[in-house]
């Protein structure tokens, strides 16, 4: 079986899940029921095996192009997302994660089709430390996001609290404490892996890139990143950050993983080769 047709059934059931968390939000049955966990396990063994076949028959392993990146992505949202289920079972942030890996994922597969072809790295890929590199920062921001879906339906619950609207989708929202307690470790979690992805693609670019490498504004975005998630695991150990203050400074620090995803990577080559390896798994 192909890459190709593993992550088209891991797509199916990212989708069904999806569903499943959406009307979660309002239907006690689906939310009780073990079919969202079913449909993400299922999802992320195919999506696993995807990529370790892509990597065992590619040249490149690096996810240099649009199409890859996202591909990969979409997988570390939903690894991230089975960590917040085993963890603290919060199940809601699901309507939020699964549509947003679904549609990712989905994006990926009409990107590659049309793709000229990823740019190919430089001889950082060929460093021990690169592929620990790729996993902890893709699962870093993973782990940023679901911190920050987290935060949203703290706000919105804090929201509907405060104006006394005990409806269907407030019945379907965890507690605001377990809202609170599932951004807050997300975070930490996402800390300590971006940590590692920020020093080793420092070490990465002292090594291969000019004397001004810090100059480069990926590097700068992913300091930032850092800083801010940083700065809220320090207020929340201290007790200087709770609530809807620590929710806001996550959904900075979401704004700025954006950001620094969208910038392109500066271990990149300019020249791309003829086709996407993504493209040439598929045959």
């Amino acid at each position: 079986m192909s890459p190709f047709t593993l992550s088209v059934l891991a797509l199916v059931f990212y989708a069904a899940a999806a569903g499943v968390a959406l009307g979660g939000l309002r239907s006690e049955r689906l939310r009780k029921g073990p079919w969202l966990h079913l449909g993400v396990v299922l999802g992320v063994a195919l999506h696993s095996a995807s990529i370790g076949l892509f990597c065992a028959k590619s040249e490149t392993h690096f996810f240099t192009s649009l199409s890859e990146s996202l591909w990969l992505f979409s997988w570390a949202l939903c690894a991230a997302y089975l960590v917040l289920l085993a963890g603290w079972a919060v199940r809601s942030v699901g309507a939020a994660i699964l549509p947003l890996a679904s549609a990712l994922l989905a994006l990926s597969f009409l990107l590659s089709s049309s793709e000229t072809g990823p740019a190919p790295a430089n001889e950082a890929a060929e460093l021990p430390v690169f592929a620990v590199h790729i996993l902890s920062a893709f699962l870093g921001y993973a782990l940023f996001l679901i911190a920050c879906a987290a935060s949203v339906f703290y706000l919105q619950a804090h929201r509907l609290l405060k104006r006394k609207s005990f409806g269907a989708l407030f019945g379907g929202l965890p507690s605001l404490e377990k809202l609170e307690r599932a951004a807050t470790h997300c975070s930490w979690m996402g800390l300590a892996l971006f940590t590692i992805a920020v020093g080793t693609g420092a070490t990465m670019a002292r090594q291969t890139m000019q004397e001004q490498w810090y100059m480069e504004p990926k590097i700068w975005a992913s300091w930032a990143t850092w800083a801010v998630f940083f700065v809220l695991v320090l207020g929340r150990l201290t007790g200087r950050l709770a609530g809807r203050a620590t929710a806001k400074v996550i959904l900075l620090g979401a704004v700025l993983v954006l950001v620094t995803l969208l910038i392109g990577h500066p271990f990149r080559e300019e020249a791309p080769p003829p086709k996407t390896a993504q493209a040439e798994v598929r045959r």
